[in-house]
């Protein structure tokens, strides 16, 4: 088995047991260095947009809901850094299609952006009108990052029918991957710049 593999089934064991996982170094440091450069490049052409909330031609601003600006990447990009990103996240697709029979036939991703001060209230990442999101991914570019800097992930997960808060720092290199459409989650207010690839792994285009 490969490294690559060995993160992949670390991955799919914690969803398998907590609807959740966490894998620390997914991305090298170079690989957050590069996508680092990139964000900020594209972030400076003014390419980022405000996020809202619904679906398509029903999104809404909403800032008392989430405050971060984001820019989805194309999946046939060229850009170097996002090449090593979407190629590594097509394997992960790709090995659970063929160990886990999800049927995934698409994904979603962006690069996000929160100033300081912003955040993203507790919410699910599906609509009414929108399923077909699988498992939601996020990968977090933070370097250096340290608790006094809030913008953690807090997952909701059920034990014994008692709600848990999971809280996981938006540490470099780390990639977090859930359930879609069964847990609630939210991004807590953050006192730095905090940048993360966010992205869904779906079963219909």
């Amino acid at each position: 088995m490969t490294s690559d593999e060995q993160q992949f089934e670390q991955l799919i064991d914690g969803i398998l047991a907590n609807g959740y996982a966490i894998c620390d170094d997914f991305l090298a440091k170079n690989e957050v260095d590069n996508l680092l450069e990139t964000f900020s490049k594209r972030y400076e052409e003014g390419k980022f947009k405000e996020a809202g909330i619904g679906k398509q031609s029903e999104v809404q601003k909403a800032s008392l809901i989430r405050g971060d600006e984001i820019l989805w990447l194309e999946t046939d990009s060229t850009n170097s850094a996002e090449r090593v990103l979407l190629d590594k996240n097509l394997a992960f697709v790709k090995y659970l299609n063929q160990t886990c029979y999800l049927g995934i036939v698409d994904t979603e991703i962006h690069f996000a952006k929160y100033d300081v001060g912003k955040f993203y209230r507790r919410h699910r990442d599906t609509f009414q009108a929108q399923k077909g999101r699988i498992l939601s991914v996020i990968y977090y570019l933070n370097t250096n990052w340290i608790p006094e800097n809030g913008g953690n992930l807090i997952i909701y997960t059920q034990e014994n029918n008692v709600e848990k808060a999971i809280t996981i720092s938006p540490l470099a290199g780390r990639l977090v991957c859930f359930e879609s459409e069964k847990l609630d989650h939210e991004v807590t207010e953050a006192f730095a710049e905090r940048f993360s690839v966010t992205g869904w792994l779906l079963n219909r285009k």
